[in-house]
């Protein structure tokens, strides 16, 4: 029952989509500055013009939503393609992602190339020192790059401000080798006791949500694109190899 339970609320959300759709397009549309008016923190180039007739597509961040072009109902979840098999508001997030990325201070991460200089994929990943699976991705951190990836930390302490992971994180970005404090801490080591003026930590964390990190590690190509969590080194070269073909 459960089942038929589930494909029954499927089914009904879909109607209901298609019908909310249908009445916008019989209704007047608004324009995107109109809709914006109506959107508390969303900006008129936040709007797109849907594929679907009758919508609106609306991104802040990686956060998207569908809004009749009549400005009444409001839809959050992913679209799909179905005759060729795309996630379309998950190519929507990538794209706002990389935008995020890109605007991130390289001077502000700490980052692990391979030393042969030859790189063929770089990924920023937001990490956390107390994670059991960030430190498990950092004890290969040497392979990693020796597959030729390059790997931007950025801080991302789940617990919050004001959380003993979060002052880890200041305290190895204010140590006089923040690079050589961050492998210690990252390996279960003890944290230099060094406090400074500012670190990037805050910028990061917001960041964090901004792109739609939900836990760590959070890996994310140069594309937009998220990864997933944890995986091996071969694996990781494996998964990037295929999405940049």
């Amino acid at each position: 029952m459960k089942a038929v339970y589930l494909v029954s609320s499927f089914f009904s959300g879909v109607f209901l989509f298609l019908a909310a759709i249908g009445i916008a397009q019989e209704s007047s549309q608004i324009t995107k500055e109109e809709l914006a008016t109506k959107l508390s923190g969303v900006e008129a180039n936040d709007i797109y013009d849907s594929v679907v007739p009758g919508m609106y597509e609306v991104a802040v961040g990686s956060s998207v939503a569908y809004v009749t072009i009549d400005g009444r109902y409001l839809l959050q979840g992913d679209l799909f393609d179905l005759n060729n098999s795309v996630n379309l508001t998950e190519g929507r997030r990538a794209q706002a992602r990389i935008s995020v990325l890109e605007g991130v201070d390289s001077d502000s991460m700490i980052i692990f190339s391979p030393d042969s200089g030859d790189i063929k994929h770089t990924i920023t990943m937001f990490t956390d020192i107390d994670c059991g699976y960030c430190r498990q991705f950092h004890r290969d951190i040497d392979k990693v790059n020796a597959l030729g990836i390059e790997v931007r930390y950025l801080f991302y302490p789940r617990t919050g401000p004001d959380t003993e992971s979060w002052a880890k994180a200041d305290k190895v970005w204010c140590a006089a080798d923040r690079v050589d404090a961050f492998n210690v801490a990252q390996l279960g080591g003890s944290v230099p006791n060094q406090s400074c003026e500012t670190t990037p930590v805050n910028r990061h964390w917001d960041l964090g949500h901004l792109v739609g990190v939900r836990g760590t590690p959070a890996i994310y190509t140069k594309t937009g694109i998220q990864v997933g969590g944890y995986m091996p080194p071969d694996a990781l070269l494996a998964k990037l190899d295929s999405l940049s073909k």
